[in-house]
């Protein structure tokens, strides 16, 4: 039987180390480190469901989603420093939005604690969204499959 295919975007391997280790018996795990990258893998053959990071601490800027200078002038009154760190720090849920404008509705859970109404309000805007707050293997794989 094939195993569908898990969609794992992180700026680092941990989340990918965590689904090969925890969750390879129900999924094949494809990384990508970026929407671009996400993109591609999505071309390539559907995805089943999505686990994300919220926080891409180590990416570099140029492969970043978000106008860091339109950040700047919008948010930060022209800080670039705080721009991107703001771009970095949500990254993830900037990714699920550059997936979700090109049709892809797969179920997303990222591996954070959200406050009930970013979570509701995460939903609102891009469907299927669900969050577990630590790395339970138990919780993601009910997570993604619920």
């Amino acid at each position: 039987m094939e195993r569908p295919r898990l969609l794992v975007l992180e700026d680092g391997t941990e989340y990918q180390e965590f689904a090969r280790m925890f969750l390879a018996d129900r999924w094949e795990v494809v990384p990508a480190r970026s929407a671009d990258q996400a993109l591609e893998v999505l071309k390539e053959a559907p995805v089943g469901a999505m686990l994300l990071d919220l926080r891409f601490e180590r990416a570099q800027p140029e492969d970043l989603t978000g106008d860091v200078t339109a950040v700047a002038q919008r948010m930060f009154g022209g800080d670039i420093q705080r721009a991107l760190r703001w771009l970095k720090d949500q990254q993830g849920t900037l990714i699920l939005k550059v997936l979700r404008e090109a049709g892809h509705h797969q179920r997303a859970v990222f591996v954070h604690d959200f406050a009930e109404d970013r979570l509701a309000n995460l939903r609102r805007l891009y469907g299927d969204v669900h969050s577990v707050p630590g790395f339970d293997a138990v919780a993601i794989g009910e997570a993604l499959t619920a």
